[in-house]
């Protein structure tokens, strides 16, 4: 009888062990290895610096003049005239090596009488995009002048009134998108050490993802100016990149 109670003595006692050593790990343990656990979190960043535009764009856009927009038929002397004067234009434009385009439409334009469809003009359109250095300007304005001299000898041709504007060409902003790059990985590595010191802990960064269309569909109010000869007012753009950086403190 004594054995057997001192048996189950024994049991008992290994059984409030055991769940007293279930409670301390669970309590106790529990609690220490949960101020170890990793906190993580993000921030949206954003940086941006300022660059000064440094090419003029312009396009050059011929139209019919009244006289074809009026004419009901036009020969193949017409044609060959039109066809004459694009020539001598894209041989001239080629020349500055600063221009793209020189193809144009010549299509009939229509109106009804009586319900039948009948010829009443025609329509020309042609455009060259221009894009040149601000050591350019010259070489720029007299290309205006010969154009403009040769476009006066057809009278079926109308060249518009030109636009400059001022602009960035792809290289400055290739440039300056990688040294915004930088600064948010810059920026992002001082918070990081910001909240280590704040949050007492090590804190890494784990990802960035950088905000694409904040910085490719960059977008500027810059100057234009209606005539050539009267340069756009130059003035530093400000160009963004934003980017959500995820942080793991532990």
């Amino acid at each position: 009888m004594k054995s057997f109670l001192k048996g189950l003595g024994l049991g008992f006692l290994c059984l409030v062990l055991f769940v007293v050593g279930v409670i301390f790990n669970t309590e106790f343990l529990g609690l220490k290895n949960n101020s170890h656990e990793n906190m993580e979190f993000s921030r949206d960043i954003e940086v941006s610096n300022e660059l000064m535009p440094d090419v003029y764009n312009s396009n050059l856009n011929f139209s019919a003049s009244n006289e074809l927009s009026q004419k009901s038929s036009i020969n193949a002397e017409d044609k060959k005239t039109i066809t004459t004067s694009f020539e001598q234009i894209s041989k001239r434009i080629a020349k500055e090596g600063f221009c793209k385009g020189g193809s144009y439409t010549l299509e009939p334009s229509y109106s009804y009488h009586q319900g039948q469809k009948l010829i009443s003009g025609y329509r020309l359109y042609s455009d060259f995009y221009c894009q040149f250095s601000k050591d350019k300007i010259q070489n720029y304005n007299q290309l205006i002048k010969d154009i403009e001299e040769i476009s006066a000898l057809n009278p079926l041709i109308l060249f518009n009134t030109k636009t400059l504007q001022a602009g960035f060409n792809e290289a400055s902003l290739e440039e300056n998108k990688e040294d915004l790059y930088d600064l948010v990985l810059k920026k992002a590595a001082q918070k990081a050490e910001y909240y280590s010191k704040n949050l007492v802990k090590t804190c890494i960064i784990k990802s960035i993802n950088f905000d694409q269309c904040s910085i490719d569909n960059f977008r500027t109010n810059l100057a234009t100016s209606a005539d050539s000869a009267v340069l756009p007012i130059l003035q530093n753009e400000k160009q963004s990149l934003k980017a959500k950086v995820v942080f793991i403190c532990k």
